[in-house]
């Protein structure tokens, strides 16, 4: 399963997908500005991390995340300075937002689309396959960085408003 059975603007979509996992795992709850910045971090790192995974399931996934190391291929930016240039993006992406809540309905939003292109074009399986990707991926998101707590003593691996996301986004890739 590649880029060429889908139309560009559904590969588009599908491409947007682990940008809009961290917006929706980082909208998920209030934090403070610095456990804010360290969760989108450790969030491009992880989606960096899977573009470079070879024990993908997904044919889809491997696909999707191949298509995202070519495009960083052709960056000038290389190492740290490329994952810096994709922090700074997703927080531009943010910043355009008129609040979390917006975001996180515009996630969610993007996962019902993502459902209905994969429930027209792909078989059951590979949908499934994508869909476990994409909440694992978003659990190791929102497991990153701890929530709560007091200079690093306490707190949580996953938010109740995290978990209720994780949720959310399962419940908006139900494939009809």
């Amino acid at each position: 399963m590649n880029q060429q059975y889908f139309p560009e603007d559904e590969w588009s979509t599908l491409l947007q997908t682990p940008n809009m996992i961290i917006m929706a795992i980082t909208l998920a709850d209030k934090t403070d500005p610095v456990s804010f910045l360290q969760e989108t971090q450790a969030a491009v790192q992880i989606v960096s991390n899977e573009q470079n995974r070879t024990d993908l399931t997904s044919d889809l996934a491997r696909s999707l995340t191949a298509s995202m190391k070519e495009a960083d291929a052709k960056d000038p930016l290389q190492g740290e300075q490329l994952l810096l240039k994709k922090q700074f993006e997703l927080l531009g992406a943010l910043q355009n937002l008129k609040n979390a809540s917006e975001g996180r309905k515009n996630t969610l939003d993007h996962f019902k689309q993502v459902s209905l292109i994969l429930g027209s074009k792909v078989t059951v399986v590979q949908a499934q396959e994508f869909k476990t990707w994409i909440l694992s991926v978003a659990r190791q998101i929102a497991e990153a960085v701890k929530e709560g707590g007091l200079f690093g003593i306490g707190g949580e691996r996953v938010s109740r408003d995290e978990s209720e996301m994780l949720k959310a986004i399962e419940k908006a890739l139900d494939f009809k």
